[in-house]
């Protein structure tokens, strides 16, 4: 019987009987899942981010909303080793006072979902506004996009789309509020960079790293491979590097460095290792922390261990990675740097390109296609062979009697444009640029000139004709969505460029790690630091190395550290000194500046500076100085000091390292770097590395003498003009016979 009931339930199911008898649970609506948090977190960590720092591309100066740019997008990340409990859109905004209230409206989205549709009130019309606007924390991802669109109307009935009432301007107090807890995730080493460096956001990581005490010049080394490795992954973030001698930092992930001989008390506790190793560890003391910690036997098993894990291609299993038959690659080339391009080679677009659809373009409007193009940071290009463009690209047809025209950027800089067909939808365009300049003849910021970081920027636009109608004849518009796809086989090619610098220079070393990056592993440069320097000179050290690997791409693995100032250690070498400041000066000036210099050569050659009656900067403020000069040891190479006063010079010094836009305004052979400005001086003598051809060098030399050039010019146009005279003279003498 009970077999027989049991079957006529499930026929009953089956036949879809929604008042079976079999039926006894009242169905309740569908509500949304709730997260389920982690037990072992942290309190909450609240983070506020400007707005206009999330526009894809780079920070916004201003962001206004129209009747056809209608959108906007910000992106956002959130780290693997967060959970985010909330999210809050804080939009400040100014709506057009002819706005229709009602009609008129905000929407927003989170990763494609609406969040809020915000109608625009008459409150609203004309002032400054602030709302907010709670967004769904369980759609958020790794990577993550905001999307505000704006819907506007000035008429009740045909609202023009081109119409200037319809505006909505975003104001820079916009900000995203971010609501995460932490959690501890699995000591897995298959996660790495995980969860130790965070790409997530646009915010530098920091990373402490902790010895067991003073660190000897081969820790130092291994040091500096990881700060390197961090570097290649941070990039334009940037990265700072705070060092610990047997303390743990107070939050946070780290990186530790332990010899079975020297390691933190922390990690007495800790068996000892058998070779090079790598382990993933909980931070004692935290619930979500994680330690890295670069084992080995001795100093040379950390620097093999650091050297394994930066090599590309190991497979990283579990919470240990034991080393056991690594072999230091070859150094490399100059020039050869992962992230440079070659000057030598056609420049192809396809090498440039970060991450898929990033050469098309779509929208009424389209935004510029953006492509970044480093280049060796010694290239001069005076009176060179110019740039040819090769441009492949596909577009949407202009509409009717339309036209479209495309236009190429170079660094915000108009280059070239063409207006586009009307009868194809792709085009080809050979363009020769004859007026580049390069890095070293004038600044990025100037017209047609080529630094050692690039953007190339493509745009299109549409010139629309629209019959849009009267209130008694109205019309309907419809406006369609344009695109542009740059073919990826385009290419840009350099001529007649050659690899020459005069020096000192700051700039170049400020903005592209120049000269040492000249050979990405740093396999042509030392650093000399003191064997028991602070704390905060290896911090130093560490974010002037994890810099020069964001611009190269490349690992510092044939880094040499000492502590020795001598020919036999500092030969053939760009040396890179970071010190104490080896005299006090009483304020920034010229002599000063040239008195700074001096001191420097004088430690170098080892004399002994006096520093008696000088006037002490004041310690709160703190001071640091960057100095370049030809090294004493070698014509051809140079010295570039990293000097700080105290520890409060060091602070600001390694404070503006880890931004790679601190130093922008670095030059000559002396900056002074303040805690609010860089003051910059050119002193001591100057020289030129590289090839240049003879009559390049002829012209070099005379464009830095106007007069000399001149009188060169008048003494030329004088001999050519007497030649042609006497030659004439002859000519019509004989003509005369």
């Amino acid at each position: 019987m009970k077999q027989l009931s049991l079957t006529f339930c499930v026929l009953s199911a089956l036949l879809g009987g929604l008042n079976s008898v079999c039926a006894q649970e009242v169905m309740q609506p569908v509500q949304a899942v709730q997260p389920v948090w982690r037990t072992d977190v942290t309190s909450n960590i609240t983070q506020r981010l400007d707005l206009f720092m999330l526009v894809p591309g780079g920070q916004a100066q201003t962001l206004r909303l129209t009747g056809v740019s209608n959108k906007q997008v910000f992106d956002f990340g959130v780290r693997n080793d967060e959970l985010l409990s909330r999210a809050t859109l804080d939009l400040s905004f100014t709506a057009s006072p002819a706005l229709i209230a009602g009609r008129s409206q905000i929407n927003v989205h989170l990763n494609g979902q609406l969040q809020q549709s915000l109608a625009i009130t008459p409150d609203m019309l004309g002032k400054l506004f602030r709302v907010q606007i709670e967004l769904d924390p369980k759609l958020a991802q790794v990577a993550n996009q905001i999307s505000l669109e704006f819907i506007g109307h000035d008429k009740e009935i045909c609202t023009t789309p081109t119409s200037d009432s319809l505006w909505l301007e975003l104001n820079p107090s916009s900000s995203l509020l971010l609501h995460k807890q932490k959690v501890r995730v699995a000591n897995d080493l298959s996660r790495w960079p995980l969860p130790f460096i965070d790409t997530a956001g646009n915010a530098p990581s920091v990373i402490p790293f902790v010895f067991g005490s003073v660190p000897d010049s081969q820790t130092k080394e291994a040091a500096a491979v990881m700060a390197s490795l961090v570097g290649t992954y941070t990039q334009w973030r940037g990265a700072d590097f705070p060092v610990y001698y047997n303390s743990q930092p107070v939050a946070g992930h780290y990186f530790v460095f332990a010899t079975n001989s020297n390691r933190p008390d922390f990690l007495k506790n800790v068996p000892l290792v058998e070779g090079p190793e790598v382990i993933m560890l909980d931070a004692p003391g935290s619930l979500y922390a994680k330690m890295l910690v670069i084992a080995g036997r001795d100093e040379e098993d950390l620097l093999t261990a650091a050297r394994a894990l930066a090599s590309s291609g190991r497979v990283m299993i579990g919470e240990r990675f034991k080393v056991t038959d690594y072999q230091l690659p070859a150094a490399r080339q100059a020039y050869d740097a992962p992230n440079w391009s070659d000057p030598a080679e056609p420049i192809v677009f396809s090498s440039l390109m970060q991450y898929p659809g990033q050469l098309t373009s779509r929208g009424y409007e389209p935004p510029p296609v953006h492509l970044s193009m480093r280049l060796p940071p010694d290239l001069y290009m005076v009176r060179s062979g110019g740039v040819d463009v090769n441009l492949k690209y596909r577009f949407t047809k202009p509409q009717g009697a339309d036209s479209a025209q495309l236009r190429m950027l170079i660094n915000n800089f108009l280059a070239e444009s063409a207006n586009l067909p009307t009868r194809t939808a792709i085009g080809e365009q050979l363009w020769h640029l004859p007026s580049i300049n390069g890095p070293l003849a004038t600044s990025a910021l100037e017209p047609a000139a080529l630094a050692s970081l690039n953007d190339l920027s493509f745009q299109i636009g549409y010139y629309r004709e629209l019959n849009e109608g009267t209130p008694d004849n109205c019309k309907s518009v419809v406006l369609l969505p344009h695109q542009i796809e740059i073919d990826p086989s385009s290419s840009i090619t350099l001529e007649g460029v050659y690899h020459f610098a005069q020096l000192p220079n700051l700039a170049l070393f400020t903005q592209s790690g120049y000269p040492f990056s000249q050979y990405a592993d740093l396999s042509e440069t030392v650093a000399v630091i003191a064997e028991d320097a602070p704390a905060e000179k290896v911090t130093t050290l560490l974010n002037t190395v994890g810099r020069i690997a964001s611009v190269t791409g490349a690992v510092a693995t044939h880094l040499t550290v000492t502590s020795k100032v001598q020919q036999s250690e500092l030969s053939d070498k760009d040396v890179l000194l970071i010190a104490e400041m080896p005299l006090t000066l009483p304020d920034f000036k010229q002599p000063n500046a040239e008195d700074l210099y001096q001191a420097l050569q004088s430690v170098i050659s080892g004399q002994k500076t006096s520093d008696e009656g000088s006037i002490l900067f004041s310690p709160q403020a703190g001071v640091g100085a960057i100095v370049s000069m030809q090294s004493p040891f070698d014509n051809d190479k140079t010295i570039v000091a990293l000097l700080s006063e105290g520890h409060s010079g060091s602070f600001l010094l390694n404070q503006k390292l880890q931004n790679p836009n601190a130093l922008f305004s670095a030059s000559g052979s002396v900056s002074i770097v303040q805690e609010d400005s860089v003051l910059s001086f050119d002193v001591g003598e100057r020289y030129t590395v590289g090839f240049l051809p003879w009559y390049h060098r002829v012209w070099q030399s005379l464009s830095n003498s106007p007069l000399i050039l001149a009188l060169c010019t008048l003494i030329c146009a004088v001999l050519v003009g007497g030649s042609i005279f006497y030659f004439m003279r002859l000519w019509v003498k004989g003509r005369s016979r």
